[in-house]
């Protein structure tokens, strides 16, 4: 019995969205042994959640961590999330996982994703998708962690990054890889379309390749072809892929749309698609806004044959201007494929630029496209490109919209009852201010729900739990039920919350009071532990 722990007097949202009841949780070893009234029980370690709400452990859906997971360093750094009330984070998502890695192409990934990457970089100990798992066990985890295999990086394993469709003879070796990971634990196929190489496939393609999903039953997640313009075009382009292949699908972010009319569009497109049978989730963030590399700002075709093609290209003062004339006036059109591959634009002077390793240009770090031109006495496009061949594409941006017409969007997003809460969160080894890594779940508890009721705390806590759980097939987590492993997250509502902003960083949650990870205490009374360990490496196995 010296694993056990007796949570007593607790308010008990399970996660289903019914509503909570008083009662008592035993956890036994990395299981909970009982619920109900255990007043007569004896443990080992007994927490009193008088007046606290004890809810499953929350399930952070959509993330890039899956590159950090291999470091030692992620326990420390990852903090944050565990302060969130954080059991189990997903990774492989927008179309690049670590594995299963072509090591010839280790540079290619490494460039266009290196936001996700330690800032000390990250050597790559596998090959298959298996490998890395098993490197993940060896290493030990803080959290539970389970993977999706993502296409650019299959892709980019088979074809590089040329601008072309694949050819029959690649299409069959990127399912074998697909299915190979699918075998040994990945947990579905992500999409990166509005990503290179992801951006020069077309549908067909992507038929194809998510054919081989449905010999698993496994999801098809996807960041679309396009979040602004054509963003109704691109949620029926991988609706058509999901029902062809009549496989699970869930929308990565989806708050897209460039005006009222194209978000309609999209979400009547859903809606019409779940009324058909098609098993269709998305997942959302409470903040308006995004980051990304920098790379996805400039002409897709300037990629076209890697980073050192791009490179020169750079230095051509012909092909600056043609960039920079696109990046300026070319409208994306549908398909993108052809149409120079763009699928949408989101250069803007007052976007953020991180990421800056050369000592010249760290003072810029953070500092808007506007304030860097300026600074530098150069025109802001000329600018963006110098500094993309200075620093070999590895800088990542960030952008919001701190206006409330998009609060009201993403309360509507969120109050979906298909919406799961996630973070999007790139760049933790390099100090991003974008404030979803210290205040997301907690926002919703807290501002959205507490304070806006914009949901219910019931709610809330289901799009956490298990919502994501089932969207995304974590077996026996994200629900308080008997004989289910025992993540738990035990929290105060009336004092949980964000303590970031836009403006306000680096802040951590309040009002998260414990976090057990497979029955192991890991938050004890707001202290962390970061030598716990105590998460497991999950797989989907079949």
């Amino acid at each position: 019995m010296s694993n056990d722990v007796l949570i007593k007097n607790g308010l008990i949202n399970e996660g289903t969205g019914n509503p909570a009841f008083q009662a008592d949780v035993l956890v036994c070893q990395d299981k909970i042994e009982d619920i109900g009234s255990l007043k007569d029980i004896d443990a080992a370690k007994i927490i009193d959640a008088k007046n606290l709400v004890v809810a499953p452990g929350f399930i952070d859906c959509h993330t890039h961590l899956d590159f950090f997971f291999p470091n030692p360093r992620h326990a420390k750094v990852l903090e944050s999330w565990a302060r969130q009330g954080v059991t189990t984070i997903v990774g492989g998502n927008c179309g690049y996982s670590p594995a299963p890695i072509n090591h010839e192409k280790e540079e290619l990934i490494n460039t266009f994703w290196n936001f996700a990457l330690p800032h000390d970089g990250m050597k790559y100990e596998w090959t298959s998708f298996g490998e890395y798992l098993d490197v993940l066990e060896k290493n030990k985890q803080a959290y539970n962690v389970a993977i999706i295999t993502g296409y650019n990086t299959i892709r980019t394993n088979v074809m590089g990054w040329e601008a072309r469709f694949a050819k029959p003879d690649e299409i069959s070796e990127m399912k074998s890889m697909l299915r190979a990971s699918l075998r040994e634990g990945s947990f579905g196929l992500s999409l990166g379309l509005y990503y290179v190489p992801g951006v020069y496939s077309n549908t067909e393609e992507l038929h194809q390749i998510a054919a081989v999903l449905a010999e698993f039953g496994a999801p098809l997640v996807p960041h679309t072809r396009g979040l602004t313009v054509h963003y109704d075009k691109a949620v029926q382009e991988v609706i058509d892929i999901a029902e062809k292949n009549q496989i699970p699908l869930h929308l990565s972010h989806h708050a897209g749309g460039s005006s009222q009319r194209v978000r309609r569009k999209a979400l009547k497109a859903v809606k019409a698609a779940r009324e058909r049978g098609l098993q269709i989730g998305h997942d959302n963030m409470p903040w308006a806004g995004g980051c990304t590399t920098i790379l996805a700002h400039i002409p897709p075709w300037m990629l076209d044959g890697g980073i050192e093609k791009l490179l020169e290209r750079l230095q051509d003062p012909d092909i600056r201007m043609q960039a920079i004339d696109e990046i300026k006036n070319f409208e994306p059109q549908w398909p993108n494929w052809e149409h120079k591959y763009w699928t949408d634009k989101f250069f803007d002077k007052q976007t953020h630029i991180c990421g800056f390793k050369l000592e010249k240009n760290c003072k810029f770090e953070y500092k808007t496209i506007e304030e860097i031109s300026k600074a530098l006495n150069k025109d802001m496009y000329e600018a963006v490109l110098d500094l993309i061949l200075e620093e070999r594409g590895k800088l990542f941006t960030v952008g919001f919209m701190d206006h409330p017409l998009a609060e009201k969007y993403y309360d509507e997003l969120i109050a979906d009852p298909n919406c799961a809460i996630e973070t999007d969160v790139i760049g933790v080894d390099f100090n991003n201010p974008f404030p979803v890594s210290y205040g997301t779940f907690t926002k919703v508890l807290g501002e959205i729900a507490r304070d806006r009721g914009v949901i219910t705390q019931e709610d809330a806590v289901r799009k956490m739990t298990a919502l994501p759980a089932k969207q995304m097939q974590i077996k026996d987590r994200g629900i308080l039920k008997k004989g289910y492993f025992a993540d738990i997250t035990i929290f105060n509502p009336k004092t949980v919350n964000s303590r970031v902003s836009f403006t306000e960083h680096y802040k951590y949650s309040e009002g998260i009071e414990y976090v057990l990870i497979n029955g192991k205490i890991v938050l004890d009374k707001g202290k962390y532990d970061p030598t716990a360990f105590a998460g497991k490496v999950l797989r989907r196995l079949n």
